[in-house]
């Protein structure tokens, strides 16, 4: 059985150690958590034997073979390095880093590390039944070539000016997060994985109105230009009076076929200038699906296959969602990298 250490203990670190032990395919070693309190309360709730406030310490034993890192967006790197450096199999919340120079080092560290090593990004979303549907359209030639599409963040993340850090007094949330980065990268990593190609080029403008609190702009919207002449918009919006909008109000528009949302129009000939919108025929969740993205990455270390969302993936929706911050910075369209593994 899969001998597993959670690194981080807040919400989503708590949601992973549900989902590992709810599948039963894997045995929780230890956790670790800078916050004594919040380490204290997940060893004790779910009786894991060694608890640690260094996360090297925790990648250092001989008795774990993977890691789930679900630290704050800035805090992935450290442990990220320390865990393929002994050998570890690693999960890490997106986005992957929250900063490119992060990126690259986490990058670095992966090129350095055994190469079986079954490296995911946690990009959740394309776990959701609908989402797997419309990327399946997507792939098999039924939307055409994909042209354009857009989809959004625009949640109300208002209460998080209220959670400090008990252990350290700050909000790192406010201090460091960039909406387009932290909430923007969902949707533009699901349309790069409904394209299937690569961002090399973005631009675009930001705002900060409805969010006093944060540092950083809290709307931010961008255009990203895809290797092979796609266009996609992202707007990442943190402090709107309302819910989400249903599957990020999704867009997607193709020579065959358009989506919007959870509803699928395709021609049936040429000669089928306006189709119908039909519903998309699959399950609707609410929440995010942890456990199929926890049993992918198992999955992926027990076939020795590639889990959905790879580092090469998530580094790239990560990166060129951190050059959006810097375009908007500069006022002018900048080059995206692209990360690839090695040859």
């Amino acid at each position: 059985m899969l001998r597993v250490g959670i690194i981080g203990v807040g919400h989503n670190g708590l949601a992973h150690l549900e989902a590992h032990r709810h599948m039963g395919r894997s045995r929780i070693v230890a956790v670790c958590d800078r916050n004594p309190d919040l380490l204290a309360q997940a060893a004790d709730r779910y009786d894991i034997p060694h608890r640690f406030t260094d996360a090297a310490n925790l990648c250092a034993r001989d008795d774990i073979d993977a890691v789930s890192i679900n630290t704050g967006d800035p805090y992935h790197a450290e442990p990220f390095i320390a865990a393929v450096e002994n050998g570890k199999h690693v999960l890490v919340e997106k986005p992957l880093a929250n900063t490119l120079e992060q990126v690259e080092q986490i990058v670095a560290a992966a090129r350095r590390a055994d190469q079986s090593l079954k490296i995911a990004v946690g990009y959740i979303l394309r776990f959701n039944p609908v989402i797997e549907a419309v990327h399946a359209a997507c792939r098999d030639g039924t939307m055409g070539r994909i042209y354009y599409q857009e989809a959004d963040y625009i949640h109300n993340l208002l209460f998080q000016a209220e959670q400090n850090d008990p252990h350290t007094g700050g909000n790192w949330y406010l201090q460091h997060e960039q909406p387009m980065v932290g909430g923007g990268s969902h949707p533009l990593d699901l349309m790069r994985w409904f394209s299937g190609g690569q961002v090399v080029e973005v631009c675009g403008y930001a705002n900060h109105v409805a969010f006093e609190q944060m540092q950083n702009d809290d709307c931010q919207v961008a255009l990203f230009r895809f290797d092979d002449g796609g266009i996609a918009k992202v707007a990442s919006l943190y402090g709107p009076r309302r819910a989400c909008p249903l599957l990020n109000n999704l867009r997607i528009y193709g020579t065959l076929g358009t989506i919007e949302q959870d509803r699928i129009a395709v021609a049936r000939d040429d000669q089928d200038v306006h189709p119908e919108f039909e519903p998309i025929e699959a399950e609707h969740v609410s929440g995010h699906p942890y456990e199929p993205e926890v049993a992918d990455w198992i999955d992926a270390i027990e076939q020795d296959r590639p889990p959905r969302c790879d580092l090469y993936d998530g580094a790239n929706s990560t990166a060129a969602t951190l050059v959006a911050v810097d375009a908007i910075a500069q006022g002018r369209a900048l080059a995206v990298p692209v990360y690839r593994p090695p040859a």
